[in-house]
């Protein structure tokens, strides 16, 4: 739980980008086949967003 929120805590740094931009950025990495650790804290930002359904988009 404690590694949960401080993912949490760290995707919220993202919190500046807007919602069309994360979506690149994570499209991005995982095309650029980035670390896990980074892909997963974009992960958390789309999650904590409700921005899953425009992953496929």
């Amino acid at each position: 739980m404690i590694a949960a929120r401080q993912l949490s805590d760290k995707a919220s740094l993202l919190r500046p980008l807007k919602d069309e931009h994360l979506l690149e950025v994570y499209r991005e990495a995982k095309k650029m086949n980035l670390s896990s650790e980074f892909i997963e804290l974009l992960e958390d930002a789309i999650e904590l967003r409700q921005l899953e359904h425009r992953l496929e988009a």
